[in-house]
């Protein structure tokens, strides 16, 4: 994952942030009250300077600029120690709670009091011997973090006994400052491109303008007003306009006109929105909201939503990673406390920062590597130069032979498989529902590349336990091996991610669970996969795939048949009489039916050996939605016979009805929720 740095602590609940780049300086609100800054580069003034002999055996001071004197080695709360092991044997050795790192041959007045403290630094003593493994050379440099939390740059000048040293130590401004006070649970905050200004969302329904050299909230100006718990802020200063998203169980997403604060609503019941910003065209807004757990794409001249991703928890606000526009980036807050990067084209997303302190609600892009992460008490730096931000693949690729972005995602038809997108896949399913034992195929090799141990299975944020069974080849053929779930750093449901030595040895090698949907409720269900390390650590998680799940049976029932609605067909013999042959209908009765209607229906007539054609209309195949009750057929076409042959005058007939659910498990069709029924009757006189 990437690596994580604590930049500043106990804030007052720091919510939105604005990074202003020509300043190297971030803004944020903390809901207490206040407006605040964060600068990256700090000022700094000189504690002390100069050159000195420090002897064997002694000790320095940075921050004084003193040695120890023979009688009083421990006076001043000293920083290093010259050590002389023995002739040969010497090092640095750092007195805590001092510590130090060693920087090489590096230009001494290059190396500026914040370069110091971004450096990170150990208890390591530095070698100093009197031999071919000496560091502290003549030139080479230094740092010390001293006792009294000041920074040093020392250079060695003459390499000996008694080493001839030059240092400046310096003392670092707090790179946390309050710029105003006041405010009414702010927010949000944005910089105006004016490098004055800044703009503030607050809780009560405000947007007010600040003028950073006063800044407090009594000396800003109110741009308008009657929002309700206004969000996060979206500034278009070219066109002079702002958007802003209530949190509300039907909130708007309002377009602020910065000049006259005029309002419009351009969308509407938005649920409990938080998370904005808009396209570059300004043609499209995205929008985190809490209800759903889902960032969506809202065309601005429609209002027409596409969810982009689903499944978060309680996202927060959005920030763009690139230029381009291809990459959004989201904080989860608590439980899930991450920062998830979302691909907007595909759909899919990938924890970037996990375990960030509590209730992250803002990220800061700084460089693309390099973000700021706004938690409650604390601001976190997060360097993404060690990950790959594009996923080579989705993790959960779909169920069984029916890839995850052939389910249909939003609409009517949100939750059903449809391959007939692709007409040349092998595998053809139309509008069809999922049902029985569900193959969850993973990609394992994207998962152990990305440094995952171990994944577990959530069905609507509850961990599945299924036990399955796979053929796996043990040098000389293939056996059942059964696959359970283990207990991963006191948590249980999670199943050993397969090796890229090991994934081929299964007969099935993207399997990761055979999932029981029959202990689920019928109706939509929300799959997604958490992905940690051998610490149980989450590290990524799944793009949510939502399914509609109908295990269902199917209803299929033959009534008596009857002549012209009247006559029916002797119910213990089977016999039904016609009287004359004539054009009255035979009416043969039947029910095929399936509780939301996922299911085929077949109705066939046999008279002897040979299958009798039937009229057009009503149909008597098709979806159970098309079946028209009764099938009808005039005596005389029931009782006639290819030519030559004349009719008969006495017949038998078998009815047969096959109702065929459409449920599949991604492998097959699920027959067992099939029913059928038959009936024999013979027409005569």
């Amino acid at each position: 994952m990437a690596k994580q740095t604590q930049l500043v602590s106990g804030l007052g609940g720091a919510i939105g942030c604005d990074f202003r780049h020509a300043q190297n300086q971030l803004v944020f609100v903390e809901f207490d009250g206040k407006l605040s800054a964060l600068n990256l580069f700090r000022t700094a003034s000189t504690v002390s300077s100069g050159t000195a002999t420090l002897k064997g055996t002694f000790l320095f001071d940075f921050d004084g600029g003193t040695e120890s004197v023979a009688g009083d080695p421990f006076g001043p709360p000293f920083d290093v120690f010259w050590e002389q092991q023995t002739a040969v044997l010497r090092r640095m050795v750092p007195i805590s709670p001092a510590q130090i790192l060693n920087l090489g041959g590096v230009d001494f007045n290059s190396i500026t009091a914040d370069t110091l403290a971004s450096l990170t630094y150990s208890t390591n003593p530095i070698d100093g011997n009197n031999d071919a493994t000496n560091q502290l050379v003549t030139g080479d440099v230094f740092a010390v973090m001293t006792n009294q939390g000041n920074y040093a740059k020392v250079k060695v000048l003459t390499y000996g006994y008694n080493l001839q040293i030059q240092w400046v130590t310096y003392s670092l401004s707090s790179p946390y400052v309050v710029l105003g006070t006041g405010y009414q649970q702010p927010e949000d905050v944005k910089a105006s491109g004016d490098g004055a200004h800044v703009y503030v969302t607050e809780r009560t329904g405000d947007l007010v303008k600040v003028l950073l050299t006063s800044a407090n909230r009594a000396a800003a100006t109110v741009v308008c007003t009657g929002m309700t718990a206004p969000q996060q802020l979206f500034l278009d200063e070219p066109r002079s306009m702002a958007y802003a998203v209530e949190y509300a169980a039907a909130g708007h997403l309002w377009q602020i006109n910065l000049t006259s604060g005029a309002k419009t609503a351009v969308l509407q019941n938005l649920q409990n929105a938080v998370g904005l910003v808009l396209s570059a065209d300004r043609q499209y807004a995205y929008i985190s909201e809490q209800t759903t757990g889902s960032v969506s794409r809202f065309q601005l001249s429609s209002g027409a939503r596409q969810p982009i991703v689903t499944g978060l928890t309680a996202p927060f606000f959005l920030t763009w990673l690139d230029a381009a526009q291809t990459s959004l980036l989201v904080a989860e807050r608590d439980p899930a406390n991450r920062i998830t990067l979302i691909n907007v084209s595909a759909g899919t997303s990938q924890v970037v920062a996990s375990s960030v302190p509590t209730r992250p609600s803002s990220v800061a892009v700084v460089a693309p590597s390099e973000l700021l992460v706004c938690c409650d008490q604390v601001i976190e730096e997060v360097d993404l130069s060690s990950l790959v931000l594009q996923p080579s693949g989705p993790l959960l690729m779909g169920i069984g032979f029916i890839p995850f972005n052939e389910v249909i995602s939003s609409g009517p038809l949100i939750g059903l498989a449809d391959t007939t997108v692709d007409p040349t896949y092998f595998y053809q399913v139309k509008d069809t529902p999922f049902g029985g034992t569900l193959p969850l195929m993973l990609n394992f090799m994207r998962a152990f590349n990305d440094g995952a141990a171990y994944y577990r299975v959530k069905v609507d944020g509850v961990v599945r336990t299924d036990t399955f069974t796979d053929q796996h080849w043990n040098g000389f053929e293939y056996v059942a091996q059964t696959v359970a779930p283990v207990v991963v750093a006191g948590q249980p449901g999670y199943y050993p991610v397969r090796t890229l030595s090991d994934i081929f040895l299964w007969l099935n090698p993207s399997l990761g669970d055979l999932l029981d949907s029959t202990n689920l409720s019928n109706g939509l269900h929300t799959i997604q996969l958490d992905f940690v390390n051998g610490a149980g650590t989450v590290i990524e998680t799944s793009t949510a795939l939502t399914i509609r799940v109908d295990n269902n049976p199917c209803t299929a029932t033959l009534g008596a048949p009857n002549v012209g609605g009247t006559v029916f067909a002797d119910p213990l013999c089977g016999v039904l009489k016609y009287g004359a042959p004539s054009a009255t209908p035979v009416n043969m009765p039947f029910t095929a039916s399936h509780p939301n209607g996922f299911a085929t229906f077949t109705f066939s007539l046999y008279k002897g050996a040979n299958s009798v054609p039937l009229p057009a209309s009503p149909p008597t195949s098709g979806p159970v939605s098309s079946a028209v009750s009764p099938i009808q057929d005039p005596v005389t076409a029931l009782l006639a016979n290819p030519s030559p042959h004349p009719p008969c005058t006495t017949a038998a007939f078998a009815e047969y009805l096959y109702v065929a659910a459409t449920a599949n498990n991604g492998w097959g069709r699920q027959s067992q929720y099939d029913r059928s029924a038959a009936f024999a009757f013979a027409l005569t006189p």
